[in-house]
């Protein structure tokens, strides 16, 4: 076979694994595949640099200062090697960062699953967005909360969830992690976990059944049953939490506005909601909590008055 004029993404392909048959074993059985292949696994243990633009810059100037003073030099190595080499280069630099990122992120009424490297897994609740960098996922086991989420962690190395409020480090348990607008809620249902919170470094250990929340920058603890958390089947529970973020449960769920401004957000509520009907949904958790309400059903907006 020619050398790689079939066409133009010829080494991308190889690199991706999309090489017909015919073509890998033609590929093989060339002169070139040795030299292609030192360069392919060479290019495996590159570590991309931090990225500095003055320093580039300044690069930039220094060489271009000194191009016409370059003596003549005879090439040892044929210029098409350096091409190839700079295409796996810039393959592998792509497949890097692309592999490097991870985002998830789901919207109202959503659930998502994820499965992390260590085939750990994670179940979005609606609302919610996981960020972790997969690449050395072994040694760098931390990723990024907003919203909620239930953890099943495989046991290995230390496994870390941040949120703007606090962290939670664990080796291998379940657990539920609430961060949302100002709250942080943690529930350990197996294992073991150490919540740290951002504000003051406070350590606390949850056991199974144990919890702990920041309201109001006040850290609160209690007990609850180890069932795995009631939104992954349909049904969203609260313990002598504010209304505020019941209210933002409400949202996330029904794709709804709450105007909150005429009631107290900050009364606690104990008891749940369901998935499926919003307007059970509402009463269930309004009237308990003395609150009546008028439904804009097309603007899908909701004002709040307190009945007392």
């Amino acid at each position: 076979m020619e050398p790689f004029k079939q066409d133009e993404s010829f080494l991308a392909r190889w690199i991706a694994g999309e090489l017909t048959g015919e073509e890998l074993e033609n590929f093989r059985k060339s002169e070139d595949y040795a030299l292609y292949n030192k360069i392919n696994e060479a290019s495996q243990s590159l570590r991309v640099p931090e990225f500095n633009k003055a320093q580039v810059f300044d690069k930039i100037q220094e060489n271009t200062l000194k191009v016409n003073h370059k003596p003549k030099v005879k090439r040892l190595v044929p210029a098409w090697v350096y091409a190839a080499a700079a295409i796996l280069v810039l393959a592998f630099g792509v497949f890097y960062f692309t592999l490097r990122e991870s985002q998830y992120t789901t919207g109202y009424s959503e659930q998502l699953a994820v499965v992390l490297p260590d085939e750990s897994k994670v179940q979005l609740n609606a609302n919610s967005e996981l960020h972790f960098k997969s690449f050395n996922w072994e040694n760098n086991r931390v990723l990024e909360l907003s919203g909620e989420a239930f953890f099943d962690v495989e046991k290995g190395q230390k496994f870390r969830v941040e949120t703007a409020l606090g962290f939670v480090e664990v080796l291998g348990t379940e657990f539920n992690v609430v961060a949302r607008d100002g709250y942080f809620e943690v529930q350990c249902r197996e294992g073991k976990v150490q919540v740290t919170t951002m504000s003051d470094k406070e350590k606390t250990i949850l056991v199974p059944g144990k919890a702990v929340r920041i309201v109001n920058n006040k850290l609160e603890t209690w007990t609850f049953k180890t069932s795995e958390p009631s939104w992954i089947t349909g049904e969203s529970s609260f313990y002598d939490t504010p209304m505020k973020q019941v209210i933002l449960a409400l949202e996330n769920q029904y794709q709804i506005t709450i105007d909150a401004s005429q009631v107290d957000i900050n009364k606690r509520y104990t008891g749940g909601f369901t998935h499926k009907d919003i307007n059970l949904a509402l009463r269930t958790v309004l009237i308990p909590m003395d609150f009546t309400y008028t439904f804009n059903a097309d603007k899908r907006v909701i004002v709040l008055k307190s009945s007392n």
